[in-house]
Parts: structure tokens; C-alpha cells; sequence
């Protein structure tokens, strides 16, 4: 009960640094990739070469593109855990085909093509037969990963015919920028248009934000969750042919280290909430950016490449942490 004197106390007037952290998320992560970029270039010398930053911006683009589809569906409150495991189809179905038929263009089609009809088979599960996002996509993870160790009898399908121009698809460049993480920019782009700028954009906060209510407003809640299962299993697809297009070569262990926890973590470092409905885009992709960066730091110091395992789960911890504390302040104002 809230007495005269309680009403009379002055409420205490928050840090302006305080302030400027609670309405400015994705100004925070920057900074905080500027201060890791930093702290970089004065431990470890080789951080102090552009060409570092050039080769990280490949490595992650794989995760920024998959982040892309796994950011939208974690907005409207669902989970795709099957992305690593699609990675390694996506990459073994590709070459294959090249193996097979001798055409290029049929097996980046092919590998494309598992994409959407796994996102499919997802959404089906989850909107229609009413199942749990998190255990159908696990199930999925899971049986995905056993058909490639069947078909591969776990070993990489090597390219027979040696398209240098699928190479390129990752190795190339756009002057100096690499083909992969223009793609990735482009695409980054056109979600965070779509989740600002559009109707299905506010669709699909909505959904994120109560369900119940966004069903009683008109929005087709079932057919824009299927349609993000489709998306998400488009750019694991998309980032398993970037992996494959490295060597030229189907790895049937692709994604087996943890892909789709390393983009959830990045995503939830970025600020979205794995409740959904808050979070934007941006911020999704500087998450993706700080924990590879992180990452790249620890290998060019040399530091056991498992502490990065250790360092994942602490910054998801910390992420999630950091969301509730944002969120219970934000409460308070």
C-alpha cells in the first residue's frame, strides 16, 4: 500500500548512461563491437590488419544469413533447432548432384530446394498438427543428421568436376568486400525493411508479442508462422551452400558444432527475445558480428578452440540476462 509519504518521495532520477542503454540497444552492441575491435588491435597484432576483418566477415556470413530466417521466427515466438543439420544436407545434396548430372546450376538448385520443403515439413508440424516448435525442429535436427551419415557413410562428397565458378560463391569478392557477406547485408537489409516498414512486418511482432490477441484481429497466425519455417529453412539452405562452396565439398559434419545454438545465441546477444515480439534486425546482426568476432579474437590468440564453446553458453547467459534486466527497467520508467 503506497503511503503519503511514499507518494511525496521524489522518485530518484535515473543515470543519463542508464537512459541512453535502455533506448538504445543496437547503439550499445556497436559500441561494444568497437570496444572488442579495440581491445584486439592491442593484444594481438595480426587484429591490426584489415585483411583480418575482411576474412572474419566471410567466416560469419553463414551465420548472419541463417540469423536472417532464425531472427524473424524467434520474433514471432518460434524455434528452428534443425538449421545446422540442414546445412550439412544442403551441402551433400548440392555436390552430389553436380556428381551426377555434370551441371552446376542443378545442384546449387537442388541444394536451394531442401531448404524451403524441410521449412515446410517444419511449419506443417508446427501449425497445423499443433506440435512444439522446439521438439519438432529437434526431431528434425536429429533424423536430417542421420540421413547424411547414412548417405555419406560420414564422408565428404567431393565436387568430381571442380566448379571454380561455385567456388567463387564464397572465395570471391566484390572489390575488396566478399561475395558472401554482401549477400548477407543485402538480406539483412530487406528483413529489417520488411520488420519496420510493412504490414507483415508488424504481423509478425504481433504474433510475438500475444498470439491470441493478434488471431482475434484478423492476423493468419498459422500461415505467417509456416511462411517463417519456409524462410528460416531457405537461409540455412543459403548458408550451407556458402559452407559447401568453401572446397567445393558436401561435409557431412557441417553444423555438427553447434550452429543453431551459436546463431540463437548471437540473435538473443542482438536483443531479441526468445519470448518474441521484441527485438529488431540490427541488433541481430551485431550480435552475430560480436560473437564471431569474439571468436576470431580467441583463435588468433591462440586460446584451445573449445573455450569457445564455454564462451558461447556464458554470453548467452549473459544475453538473456541483460534482456531481463533491460526489460524490468524499462518496466519501471
Amino acid at each position: 500500500m503506497t503511503t503519503m509519504t511514499d507518494a511525496m518521495t521524489p522518485r530518484r532520477e535515473r543515470p543519463r548512461w542508464a537512459q541512453w542503454f535502455l533506448n538504445n540497444e543496437e547503439a550499445v552492441l556497436a559500441v561494444l563491437l568497437l570496444a572488442l575491435m579495440a581491445f584486439l588491435m592491442v593484444t594481438v597484432p595480426t587484429a591490426r590488419q584489415a585483411r583480418t576483418y575482411f576474412d572474419l566477415l566471410r567466416e560469419v556470413s553463414p551465420n548472419l544469413i541463417a540469423a536472417v530466417g532464425i531472427a524473424l521466427l524467434m520474433l514471432a515466438g518460434e524455434f528452428d533447432l534443425s538449421i545446422g543439420s540442414m546445412l550439412a544436407l544442403t551441402g551433400v545434396v548440392t555436390v552430389t548432384v553436380f556428381n551426377i548430372t555434370g551441371s552446376m546450376w542443378a545442384g546449387i538448385v537442388a541444394g536451394l530446394l531442401t531448404g524451403p520443403i524441410i521449412g515446410a515439413i517444419n511449419g506443417y508440424l508446427v501449425t497445423v498438427q499443433r506440435m512444439s516448435s522446439l521438439m519438432t525442429t529437434l526431431g528434425m535436427m536429429f533424423a536430417l543428421r542421420g540421413i547424411v551419415y547414412v548417405w555419406t557413410n560420414k564422408a565428404p562428397v567431393v565436387d568430381e568436376h571442380g566448379f571454380s565458378a561455385f567456388i567463387q560463391l564464397y572465395q570471391g569478392s566484390i572489390g575488396p568486400v566478399p561475395i558472401p557477406i554482401v549477400l548477407g547485408i543485402v538480406l539483412i537489409a530487406v528483413a529489417y525493411w520488411i520488420t519496420t516498414q510493412t504490414e507483415m512486418g508488424r504481423r509478425i511482432y504481433a504474433i510475438g508479442g500475444n498470439q491470441q490477441a493478434a488471431r482475434v484481429s484478423g492476423i493468419k497466425v498459422e500461415r505467417v508462422k509456416f511462411g517463417l519455417f519456409v524462410l528460416s529453412g531457405t537461409m540455412a539452405a543459403l548458408a550451407g551452400l556458402l559452407i559447401a562452396a568453401q572446397t567445393g565439398t558436401g561435409y557431412f559434419d557441417a553444423g555438427a558444432s553447434g550452429f543453431e545454438l551459436t546463431v540463437i545465441t548471437a540473435v538473443v546477444l542482438g536483443g531479441v527475445s526468445m519470448q518474441g515480439g521484441e527485438g529488431r534486425l540490427l541488433g541481430a546482426a551485431l550480435g552475430v558480428l560480436i560473437l564471431g568476432l569474439t571468436g576470431k579474437g580467441l583463435r588468433l590468440a591462440n586460446v584451445y578452440t573449445t573455450w569457445q564453446l564455454v564462451l558461447t553458453g556464458i554470453m548467452l547467459m549473459i544475453a538473456v540476462y541483460l534482456h531481463g534486466l533491460r526489460k524490468r527497467l524499462l518496466v519501471r520508467q
